[in-house]
């Protein structure tokens, strides 16, 4: 990483106060009570890279994750009860010699879709923007909500190898190594600074009734 970017991360993590979000972010859990027992939710989520300093990070070769955890929560007379619970993620980097965005998605430690390269970020974020149906669902009757939360991270330097790992794997695209650029001195340094920093966001369902 050059002397110019770490200034340029540098001015990011210290800056105060730190520049406000272009848009609001959305999430939307969407419920259809009448196949609640056979299928799960659809996910639908807007402007979860819209903050600036996450946008100049990603185009100074810092990859973002964006972690999903869907719980559903089943009504009780005192205490609500946890039914269930998925977790996935998005995955996020710029190639540093094409310049194009790349996002995966993750979901126990597997690749299950890809979404190819973008020019921008916002064309790279419409990809996995779109509806996206969860597996968890209720399996017997009552009363039942939904309750997602997303935190949007600059990867930490073990995300990184972690990362590293899967490109260097048997269905690894042939390109370069999008995270070179962080793997040394300086690189290495802000990776582990920045990975301490999140964006947390929250949303839940209406309550739906099981039959």
């Amino acid at each position: 990483m050059s002397v110019r970017n770490a200034v340029v991360l540098a001015g990011l993590l210290w800056a105060a106060p730190l520049v406000a979000q272009r848009e609001r972010v959305t999430l939307e859990v969407a419920v259809n009570a009448a196949t609640a027992l056979q299928q799960g939710p659809t996910i639908t989520t807007a402007n979860l890279l819209a903050d600036a300093n996450t946008r100049e990070l990603l185009r100074n070769g810092f990859a973002t994750r964006i972690h999903f955890r869907l719980e559903l929560w089943r009504k009780g007379g005192v205490f609500d009860d946890r039914s269930d619970q998925a977790e996935w993620e998005i995955l996020v980097q710029q190639d540093p010699t094409t310049h194009m965005y790349s996002a995966v998605r993750r979901q126990n430690n597997q690749v299950t879709e890809s979404f190819g390269e973008s020019a921008t970020v916002t064309t790279a974020e419409a990809q996995f923007d779109r509806p996206f149906r969860a597996t968890v669902h209720p399996n017997r009757s009552g009363r039942y909500y939904y309750n997602i939360t997303v935190d949007v991270q600059t990867l930490t330097e073990t995300d990184l190898d972690a990362l590293q790992q899967w490109l260097r794997g048997p269905t690894a695209p042939q390109k370069s190594n999008p995270i070179t650029a962080v793997r040394s001195g300086v690189g290495r340094l802000f990776s582990r600074m920045l990975g301490g920093g999140k964006q947390v966001y929250q949303e839940r369902s209406g309550v739906f009734e099981v039959p």
